[in-house]
């Protein structure tokens, strides 16, 4: 899976879990986001931390359609430990999570649009895809790309260029990928 994710210049694309830790990620998905790097996750970063808030111009409209996606990929291992650990956390700290699980929505949107203000280059619209990988435990695949010859997608030539220097055998911050995040061999 790595070889093939640093294989795309310039589609930013990253592993996740089934409880939406990150396992894998080109530099493209890093740069976008330092919480697209191993060892982070997708959810708690999604409503806890504010840089995400800044960075999604959507950021309702996201955290709407991905508290349905965790629920669509856990199914009905709701009393997993490590599911009960996420949502106590998550209800506990963010007000708009507890209300959007309480809603207990199921859906498993694949396909979208996600609009962001990238720090270093400022507004992008990309389109996500979210593929399971066939013989894992709900891992999947999660790709950016902008619409060729768009704005966006200069946008994102630029990032790639401006970003070079992940090593993602080591995750974004080198000491940040612990040994339970370390990636199985179905994503090899």
């Amino acid at each position: 899976m790595h070889t093939l994710i640093n294989s795309w210049p310039l589609t930013a694309a990253y592993v996740h879990g089934k409880y939406m830790d990150v396992l894998a990620a080109n530099a493209l998905a890093v740069a976008l986001s330092p919480y697209n790097a191993p060892g982070q996750n997708g959810i708690l970063a999604a409503f806890l931390e504010p840089e995400m808030r800044a960075l999604h111009t959507d950021w309702d409209e996201m955290t709407a359609r991905v508290v349905p996606y965790l629920r669509s990929i856990v199914g009905a291992d709701t009393e997993e430990s490590r599911l009960v650990e996420l949502v106590g956390e998550l209800s506990l700290r963010s007000e708009r999570f507890r209300r959007l699980w309480a809603r207990q929505d199921v859906t498993h949107k694949t396909t979208g649009i996600s609009k962001l203000n990238h720090p270093q280059v400022g507004p992008i619209e990309l389109h996500y895809e979210k593929l399971l990988i066939p013989g894992t435990d709900m891992q999947a695949l999660i790709t950016y790309h902008a619409d060729p010859g768009s704005e966006s997608e200069e946008r994102l030539r630029l990032l790639a260029t401006m970003n070079t220097s992940f090593d993602p055998s080591r995750g974004a911050y080198g000491d940040r990928v612990g040994p339970e995040f370390n990636i199985p061999p179905q994503v090899t």
